[in-house]
């Protein structure tokens, strides 16, 4: 059982960049690109599975913690299907990870600072 991930090279510089302005460490915010990435309702594609694993080594447990079967949950749910847990980690959650770092960054860019205050909000209309 793999118990490890490597996160995408453009996703450790991400989460860099923003640990750098706000200091959220990268458990932190793999959970928020996790979040945004099953937020955007779209498919995941065959590119998001290609990412290089040229980025942060991190352990099963900082991602996941003891939420790991809600996180599983989650998956399953947005995929539409089961997932064995050789594909679920590190295979989807990695990709979902490194697709959610740019919408993550991208976010970060749009809230002029106010990260915090603009992911509390990301969901009320104009």
């Amino acid at each position: 059982m793999v118990f490890k991930l490597k996160t995408s090279k453009e996703t450790m510089l991400i989460f860099a960049g923003i640990n750098s302005s706000v200091h959220l460490q990268p458990f932190a915010l793999c959970k928020l690109s996790l979040a945004l990435s099953l937020r955007s309702n779209r498919p995941l594609s065959e590119e998001d599975f290609k990412t290089n694993t040229d980025g942060l080594e991190l352990n099963r447990q900082t991602i996941t913690g003891e939420y790991d079967e809600l996180f599983k949950a989650l998956i399953m749910s947005f995929e539409g299907k089961y997932l064995p847990d050789e594909e679920y980690f590190p295979k989807y959650l990695k990709a979902h990870i490194d697709r959610g770092s740019a919408l993550l960054q991208a976010e970060f860019k749009y809230s002029n600072g106010q990260i915090y205050q603009h992911l509390l909000n990301i969901d009320r209309g104009v």
